[in-house]
């Protein structure tokens, strides 16, 4: 809770898994592409992806933090800041929200913990 509220405090936005989820169903829902199209073009560019980042993604598209992320994985912070930046280039998106709509787009964000697994 410290590390959300220092985080808030320093300019960056913090929502709840949940609302994430809300957030980005709304926004893949709501552009001018139909919703085949959509998805069809996030399946291509997550496919772009490696396997550890295809993973990294559908953890980062249910809302999870770096920190959050790098527990679920087992590998250490900066490891989940490195993949981040890579899959915001591959994908060719400039934010982690707009990553989580191609997660979502393409059907990869996570839902639960084991979700992780179905992407190897």
């Amino acid at each position: 809770m410290l590390s959300r509220s220092s985080g808030v405090a320093d300019g960056a936005a913090y929502l709840s898994p949940k609302v994430a989820a809300r957030v980005v169903a709304h926004l893949a829902n709501s552009g001018p592409r139909s919703v085949a199209d959509g998805r069809a073009s996030a399946r291509t560019r997550v496919e772009a992806l490696t396997v550890r980042e295809r993973q990294v993604l559908a953890l980062l598209g249910a809302g999870l933090t770096n920190r959050q992320i790098a527990r679920r994985l087992t590998v250490v912070e900066g490891t989940i800041k490195a993949h981040a930046s890579s899959i915001l280039a591959t994908l060719g998106v400039d934010n982690r929200a707009a990553a989580a709509v191609v997660a979502y787009e393409a059907g990869v964000a996570a839902s639960d913990t084991a979700s992780h697994n179905r992407l190897r």
